[in-house]
């Protein structure tokens, strides 16, 4: 019988690593799972039911979260390897679902669950999760590395995780791994994103840190033509606004810098917003992306230093 072990970088939160914890247990395949490691950067013990397929690794020397992922799944020799957020409910059909697409269709590299909304989520937590959504039952070309089943030996083909990353770690994994086979989102089960953000002061906040090495995980690979809009994207916004703050001397670029500003508010709140299932308005779609396209491009330009020589 096949075995999986989990993998959980693990900072702060111990109240959602422990639901997360507590949801693998709960898999209906648990009689599959050899292992649950958590790679903790805290020196202090964590204090959580003790489990026999429980184990804890105290690292809080290591500088990243793919260094915590890369030492987890050095442990063990399971044929399978599931990396979790530590922020993360899995439905109990979660692995079995999983392994069956694995197993069954060999051309895939990776399987990925859809995000389910939380009880009595707000309006943040509908966006970002029909923004999750909006691919299903697909390859696409990247996934975030919240909830990720592979081969152990497609990760040790592309050599672990990019240690040198601190965030976009998953994006760089993952494209690397779409080499190998399909990299495949499925609806046939879920997780809830325990940690998901809660207002837009926090996606601002967290969109700056996310995108600031966007530049530098563009090093060391192929990046293929359906992504340079969302490289570019952040460009273009701070052009606009460097023309806005331009038209306080020069009033004719106002307008120009109003309609390249809008422009990508306007494209990507329409395609949200048609998408079905959400219920929200188009105001407060509208609104979400023009804070989030200004802390992307915020972050972008702050994560320019990561470029420069010894920075990083």
């Amino acid at each position: 019988m096949a075995t999986v072990n989990f993998v959980i970088p693990h900072l702060g939160r111990i109240e959602m690593l422990d639901a997360t914890i507590a949801s693998i247990l709960a898999q209906t395949a648990a009689e599959q799972i050899a292992q649950i490691i958590v790679v903790t950067k805290n020196s202090t013990p964590l204090l959580l039911p003790e489990h026999p397929k429980l184990q804890i690794l105290y690292h809080p020397e290591a500088k990243t979260i793919s260094e915590q992922r890369n030492i987890g799944a050095d442990i063990g020799d399971s044929e399978y390897l599931a990396f979790l957020d530590a922020d993360i409910g899995l439905a109990p059909d979660w692995l079995a679902t999983c392994l069956l697409l694995l197993n069954t269709r060999p051309e895939l590299a990776v399987v990925s669950a859809c995000q389910a909304l939380p009880a009595n989520p707000g309006k943040v937590e509908k966006l970002r999760t029909a923004l999750s959504n909006a691919a299903l039952d697909c390859t696409v070309s990247f996934l975030p590395g919240r909830n990720l089943l592979l081969r152990r030996s497609s990760h040790r083909q592309v050599g672990g995780f990019p240690e040198q990353l601190q965030t976009c770690e998953d994006y760089y994994y993952t494209e690397q791994l779409s080499h190998l086979g399909g990299l495949f989102y499925t609806s046939a089960t879920c997780y809830v994103h325990l940690g998901e953000d809660q207002s837009l002061r926090q996606t601002f906040q967290k969109e700056i840190w996310r995108s600031e090495y966007n530049l530098k995980s563009l090093q060391g690979r192929t990046v293929p033509l359906r992504e340079w809009p969302s490289i570019l994207l952040p460009f273009w916004v701070l052009l606009a606004m460097l023309m806005l703050g331009l038209s306080i001397w020069q009033p004719a670029l106002l307008l120009p810098a109003a309609v390249l500003a809008m422009l990508p508010v306007l494209a990507y709140s329409t395609r949200l917003f048609m998408l079905p299932g959400h219920g929200l308005n188009f105001g407060f779609i509208f609104v979400f992306y023009m804070v989030y396209f200004s802390a992307r491009s915020l972050g972008t330009l702050a994560g320019i230093r990561f470029l420069l020589p010894g920075r990083g």
